[in-house]
């Protein structure tokens, strides 16, 4: 009888409703972006975008509102010592699950982010489906003098990467799909850049575009848009984008390129290791500056493009295995689903490989409308 009551007694305890772990919304601030700049001594600045509604405007009229968000940043050994140091400046608790975007100043990537970011795998309450951009200018100047069309700069940021109609020229990536590139050897982490519009820094307007190419936990260079846009290609990303070809007397020919199939096959010839790229689509003549005519012109222009496109895609593949010797397109993911023992074999000296990789590329487009009237 004794246990019975007691059982009965717990039962009760655990249906009574109650609010011991509650935090009142007007506790929380949402944290729209997080932003990392390298400070003295190896430690890092971090800068928190919090949301700062507008409210309305009170009695007696007027039109002043308040900045929809607020910066604030704080320096430490970690990000969580930095982040601890911000919440005290708050005096709010950070909800951090619908953080939009991780910014991520260029020096701050070069020093290297195996020792920091390992914060985002342990903080249960950051948000992986955030978007990863890699700053040129620093991280908190961004963040504060960013204009936008969006109230929120990060808002505009997030839909941005997230919108089927961007640009097949950037490359995007969450903090999910980065977070484990930055130690892995067959398939290495690349991320869209973002800096000011204009080469001269004189503006506040922010552009989305080249890419920062990562070797792993470091970042050691830079994709044009162009390069970007193969990388999406052979990676499986896009199925889509656009080239332009060049000809004499400073003519040339811009193609819409769309069905994008492109097959990337390794193979071993001898002891040394290949890669058999095949690339092949639909392409559309969108401007020409050149004369144009039925016939003829459209085996001519058919070649150029396919020759063009096929060196543009050497040059990124040299590029990025001779000159960073950086995996960022999945070869060696590819070679591990393939032949896993040869693989297993390679993986160790995987730097020499990429180096030596003979890639045998084929290029085929077929130019389905020239635009002509003829």
């Amino acid at each position: 009888m004794k246990l019975l009551k007691a059982g009965i007694c717990l039962l009760a305890m655990m249906l009574i409703s109650g609010c011991w772990g509650q935090i009142n919304f007007d506790q929380l601030t949402v944290v729209s972006a997080i932003g990392l700049d390298p400070a003295k001594d190896g430690m890092v600045r971090v800068t928190l975008q919090l949301s700062n509604p507008t409210l309305p405007v009170a009695a007696g009229g007027g039109s002043q509102q308040r900045r929809p968000y607020v910066n604030y940043d704080a320096i430490g050994v970690t990000i969580q010592e930095a982040v601890e140091r911000i919440q005290h400046q708050a005096k709010k608790s950070l909800f951090f699950p619908q953080t939009k975007v991780v910014l991520i100043n260029e020096q701050f990537a070069r020093r290297g982010l195996d020792d920091t970011m390992d914060y985002f795998w342990r903080e249960t309450n950051q948000n992986l489906n955030s978007w990863v951009l890699v700053s040129r200018l620093p991280a908190r100047q961004v963040l504060d003098k960013a204009m936008e069309l969006e109230p929120v700069p990060s808002e505009e940021w997030r839909k941005y990467l997230q919108g089927d109609w961007k640009r097949p020229l950037q490359v995007d990536v969450q903090m999910y799909q980065f977070l484990p590139r930055l130690n892995q050897i067959g398939y290495q982490a690349v991320s869209p850049g973002i800096g000011p519009f204009n080469a001269s820094g004189k503006t506040n307007i922010m552009e989305i575009g080249d890419s920062a190419v990562f070797k792993n936990d470091r970042m050691v260079g830079w994709l044009s848009g162009e390069e970007s846009q193969i990388v999406n290609w052979l990676t499986g990303v896009s199925r889509h984008g656009s080239f332009h070809t060049d000809f004499a007397k400073e003519e040339s020919v811009s193609y819409s390129l769309n069905s994008i199939r492109v097959k990337v096959t390794p193979l071993i010839r001898g002891d040394r290791l290949a890669m058999k790229v095949r690339i092949k689509g639909e392409a559309e003549v969108l401007t020409a500056t050149l004369p144009l005519h039925f016939g003829t012109e459209h085996a001519m222009l058919r070649d150029t493009l396919n020759k063009q496109v096929k060196l543009a895609v050497e040059d990124t593949i040299d590029k990025l295995f001779d000159n960073y010797v950086s995996d960022v397109i999945g070869f060696g993911e590819a070679l591990h689903r393939s032949m896993p023992s040869e693989w297993k074999k390679r993986k160790s000296n995987w730097d020499k490989e990429l180096r030596q990789v003979d890639a045998d590329i084929s290029v085929s487009f077929r130019i389905r409308r020239t635009g002509l009237l003829h």
